[in-house]
């Protein structure tokens, strides 16, 4: 039979913030999936809507000031026509004589200027009588070009008519005819000699393409999206390009969009699809003119893609903010636990120094307090049973003095030395001296923090015994800063580590042999480096070592100094040695009380 297999089982074995951690995004994004599924369903046809009402909206907006444009054509023709037909200005005119024609063209010219300055759309307005006189609001006009017109010809048999000139450039606008031609709509009638006055035979009024620009500026969505303007003849009056305007639609084209099929598509329908683009299109009242609206779906896409990227935005807010409240949440649950855990790991390594903080959560705070409580039990018993062991080692040094007489042994150093001495023997003598001032040293409270200076000296005599010993010669320098005259040190910490440099390090030499202490003040701690320039040795680490000396000193450092010491070993063969250590500052009694008395 197969095992039935559980898929949980992987969560399981990860830690309680991580399983903490996933419960809450679990629970917080799947219901966020499933309302992103929901929306996006109806999303689509919601913003199809949109922007149809959009872009109906914008066609309104351009059918509504074209019929303003044109209204205010009307306008401004209906005000020229009375000024030509039913004003009393022309009355008798061929008796006037010339200066009187003259002022009559001038007040005439005065009345059309204030006209189109009246109405912002109005370009020009032209007046040409049977007598061949001409009046016009453009004081600068082109007479010659203006005649050059197909239209611009009148004779007194011609029957009232008006006709709209589609978008063209006007040439005669400016006298000067290198100058720029602006593009103009203009509305040409045709006057009868059966009116009141008889005089005027033809009415120009020249509508603005800039302000047909204007009207039609709205039409700004996408770059395929565009809008144009054409009459019942197939003429395009306005173009999203100025190069399309005042030719047939018939043949034309703009960004691969047939305009011609287009019209023909619509016919007089108001909208049409065509493919993936919709068609809308309105008539301008007043005119045989009319709008056609081409509307791609890259606006759609580009709804959706903004639609999208908000949603991605505040789906990662949300997961941010959730994934932040698990943290928020599992931080106050499990960082007492962890904390619990971490001090745990440190009395394991023998620091009995560490309490675990007041936990604000009552359940765990009762684990805390035992915790406390045990660690400090513990530390009470490590403690007496280090006592016990001082005691016992004492007992042991003592009973050892007791079996060598040490007064004996330094009066007979002492008779040897003078004997040396009257043989004139001084090597001897300083020797001996050596040696005792050695075994005075080692013998008296061996666990007692002795002075650094006792220790440089406990180190000089040694030497001096191994170079006479061993006929070793060993050159050895000391870097002490001043601060560390009053600073007390284990009895013979540093002495065991210059012993392996005399013996290991310049066992297969006798000259060129260098040893240099140095001692530093950093901080609360003393850092000692004593480095030798013997031959050597490959260093792994410190369990690796078959010797027993820097073994006991670093038991010795635990012992005294718990986890408040570092013991280091750099070696490189053929280059030499540095050990280092760095030690809690213990000042002399004396200096200690001298300090808090200052204080």
């Amino acid at each position: 039979m197969h095992k039935k297999r559980n898929i949980f089982k992987p969560i399981k074995n990860t830690s309680m913030r991580f399983r903490f951690i996933f419960a809450i995004l679990f629970m917080s994004i799947v219901p966020g999936l499933i309302l992103t599924f929901l929306f996006y369903n109806n999303m689509e046809t919601f913003y199809k809507e949109k922007i149809q009402i959009y872009q109906l909206n914008l066609l309104n907006v351009m059918s509504s000031q074209m019929d303003n444009i044109i209204d205010q054509s009307k306008v401004v023709s209906n005000q020229v026509l009375g000024l030509a037909v039913t004003s009393s200005s022309f009355d008798d005119y061929p008796k006037k004589d010339l200066y009187q024609k003259l002022k009559l063209m001038r007040e005439v010219d005065a009345q059309l200027l204030n006209i189109r300055l009246a109405n912002d759309s109005i370009d020009n307005i032209y007046l040409i009588g049977f007598d061949n006189n001409f009046y016009t609001s453009n004081s600068v006009w082109n007479k010659e070009e203006f005649l050059k017109l197909d239209w611009v010809e009148i004779d007194e048999q011609q029957e009232g008519s008006s006709i709209t000139i589609p978008t063209h450039k006007a040439n005669y606008r400016y006298f000067n005819a290198g100058s720029y031609s602006p593009l103009v709509i203009s509305q040409v009638t045709y006057l009868n000699t059966y009116n009141k006055n008889s005089i005027i035979g033809l009415v120009q009024i020249d509508i603005s393409y800039k302000n047909i620009e204007k009207a039609m500026s709205p039409m700004t969505m996408t770059d395929k999206d565009f809008a144009y303007i054409v009459d019942s003849k197939g003429n395009v009056i306005y173009g999203p390009d100025k190069n399309l305007v005042g030719l047939k639609v018939e043949g034309l084209s703009w960004k691969g969009n047939n305009l011609q099929s287009i019209v023909k598509e619509i016919g007089d329908n108001s909208d049409r699809k065509l493919g993936n683009q919709t068609i809308h299109a309105s008539n301008i009242n007043g005119t045989d003119w009319r709008i056609i609206q081409v509307n791609s779906e890259t606006m759609l896409k580009e709804e959706l893609t903004k639609a999208r990227n908000i949603w991605f935005f505040v789906a990662v807010i949300c997961l941010v903010s959730a994934i932040l409240l698990a943290l928020r949440l599992s931080l106050s649950i499990t960082k007492p636990i962890l904390q619990i855990v971490k001090s745990m790991k440190k009395v394991s390594y023998g620091n009995f120094d560490t309490k675990v903080d007041t936990i604000e959560d009552k359940d765990l705070a009762v684990l805390a307090d035992s915790f406390n409580i045990m660690v400090s039990e513990i530390e009470k018993l490590m403690k007496e049973n280090v006592q016990k062991e001082n005691e016992r080692i004492t007992m042991e040094l003592t009973a050892l003095n007791a079996q060598i007489n040490s007064h004996f042994l330094y009066n007979t150093l002492n008779t040897v030395k003078w004997m040396a001495i009257r043989s004139g023997v001084n090597d001897i003598a300083k020797m001996i001296v050596s040696l005792v001032n050695m075994l005075e040293y080692s013998c008296k409270n061996v666990d007692t923090p002795v002075l650094i200076s006792d220790e440089i000296r406990f180190i000089g005599d040694y030497v001096y015994i191994q170079q006479v010993r061993c006929n070793n010669s060993a050159n050895i320098k000391y870097e002490l800063e001043d601060e560390l005259q009053n600073c007390m040190i284990l009895k013979m910490l540093l002495q065991p580590i210059v012993e392996n440099a005399m013996l290991h390090g310049f066992a297969d030499r006798s000259s060129g042999n260098m040893i240099r202490i140095s001692g530093k003040l950093i901080e609360d701690h003393i850092l000692f480096q004593i480095y030798d320039n013997g031959k050597g040795f490959p260093y792994d680490r410190m369990d690796k070592l078959t010797g027993v000396g820097l073994s006991n000193i670093q038991d010795r450092l635990r012992l005294n100094y718990g986890e408040k010491f570092r013991l280091t070993i750099q070696s490189e063969v053929g280059i030499g040695t540095c050990v280092s250590v760095e030690i809690p500052v213990i000042k002399k009694v004396e200096d200690i009380s001298a300090e808090d008395t200052n204080r």
